[in-house]
Order: structure tokens, then C-alpha cells, then sequence
């Protein structure tokens, strides 16, 4: 998970946090290389 926060000092309340989760991104590239390698050890076969 990335965090970035921006804060401004003089005004509070327009404290700005932005949180990027990866993890999601990770499970779908790992699941699509394994399925891709899968597919071309059948087509090999």
C-alpha cells in the first residue's frame, strides 16, 4: 500500500491524503503469468 499525504499548514483542513492498495494489482499479474504459462505448457504438449 502506497500513502501520500499533503498538509498545509496555514489551512488544515485542506489536508489532502491519497492511498494506492497494490495488492489487488499483484494477485492479477501473478495469477495471469502462472495462467499464461499453464497455457502454453498444454499447447506444447
Amino acid at each position: 500500500m502506497i500513502k501520500y499525504r499533503k498538509q498545509n499548514p496555514l489551512e488544515p483542513e485542506k489536508d489532502a491524503e491519497v492511498t494506492v492498495n497494490l495488492t489487488p494489482l499483484l494477485f492479477f499479474a501473478v495469477g495471469f503469468v502462472a495462467v499464461r504459462a499453464l497455457i502454453r505448457t498444454v499447447k506444447r504438449s
